[in-house]
């Protein structure tokens, strides 16, 4: 019995691995940073922040609309 189920299990896993090896096709969006804290700004001056944004996919990334909190 224990034989057996060594085999069950390693047939699975023999099968299972070149599933979990396989690329995502398609875009694939990689930013370093989702927030920034300002923190206080005097009124009247200008802040800004630069995001980076990264395509890590095999296609092209389209950003169609970015909302500020």
């Amino acid at each position: 019995m224990k034989k057996t189920g060594f085999v069950i299990m390693a047939v699975f896993l023999l099968c299972a691995a070149p599933l979990a090896a396989q690329q995502h096709s398609g875009p694939k969006i990689e930013v370093k940073e989702i927030r920034y804290n300002f923190g206080k700004v005097v009124q009247g001056t200008q802040a800004s922040h630069v995001f980076e944004i990264k395509n890590a996919g095999t296609e092209p990334l389209v950003i169609e609309r970015v909302q500020s909190s």
